[in-house]
């Protein structure tokens, strides 16, 4: 049973993130509103279950990728009558075992996580490349989440752990530099160009606490996002508020034909 104080801290949400979205959806003019993520821990995941009662779960099994491309208003993969907002998965409902594996809802079978099967299906030369390559993929511990809920970021339940954002390359690159102006250093992206989603938007972003750029991958691509030209970036929830302040204030830094000319 969940005690006052999980629940102030689940049901409080500390930003307005109608308000944010809408101000980064308007300035880089994206078609889609970027999305949550929740990881529901499975430690004590009792106590969290009446908060998220009222979220629909999917009526058949669908990708990660699909629940994804689903709340934020493109393709209705859920099976629900309507575009819903939100989405609950449980590991039964996951198409994709890999990215449910990713997620930490399960480990990997067998035959995925010794390389067999990708060697077999001749992606790679070597069982060895094959082995080390599932090993690099981003992936939480096995049977640590018990649910993931996705949501527009607009009606945000609670405050998510992870924003996904996705644009074209250059709405994308446009929040490279107030990140790195922010954080400083370089943007170290953990790509494969496999499990683009789960792995490099969702797991990597929690893992090494910093923004992943993905171009997505070739499953995403298949049974989900249909724009070829679409890419995305995932980043901790707690950096978004100040992603978005400094991107509106960078947009509005002095082109250089306004400096002086002394400056110039």
């Amino acid at each position: 049973m969940a005690g006052p104080l999980l629940k102030k801290q689940l049901m409080s949400v500390k930003h307005d993130w109608k308000d944010l979205s809408g101000k980064l959806v308007e300035k880089l003019e994206l078609k889609y509103e970027p999305v949550g993520v929740y990881l529901v821990p499975s430690v004590h995941s009792e106590r969290y279950e009446k908060f998220f009662e009222s979220i629909s779960r999917p009526s058949g099994k669908l990708t990660y990728c699909q629940a994804i491309e689903t709340v934020r208003g493109s393709t209705n993969y859920s099976g629900l009558s309507n575009f819903p907002n939100a989405l609950r998965l449980e590991a039964e409902d996951f198409l994709c075992s890999a990215g449910a594996a990713n997620l930490g809802l399960y480990d990997l079978p067998d035959a995925i996580k010794n390389g067999e099967r990708d060697f077999l299906l001749r992606r790679f030369y070597s069982i060895e490349a094959s082995m080390v390559t599932r090993d690099k993929i981003s992936h939480l511990e096995p049977g640590s989440v018990s649910s993931v809920v996705v949501f527009k970021l607009s009606k945000a339940p609670v405050d998510p752990h992870i924003i996904l954002i996705f644009g074209l390359p250059a709405q994308i690159l446009s929040l490279e530099g107030p990140y790195v102006m922010r954080n400083g250093g370089r943007i170290q992206t953990d790509l494969l160009g496999t499990c683009g989603l789960c792995a490099e938007m969702t797991v990597s972003p929690i893992l090494n606490r910093r923004m992943n750029i993905s171009t997505l991958c070739g499953g995403a691509r298949a049974h989900a996002f249909k724009d070829p030209a679409e890419m995305g970036v995932g980043l901790p929830a707690q950096e978004f508020p100040n992603l978005v302040e400094d991107l509106l204030n960078r947009q509005n830094i002095p082109k250089r034909q306004d400096l002086p000319k002394e400056l110039q």
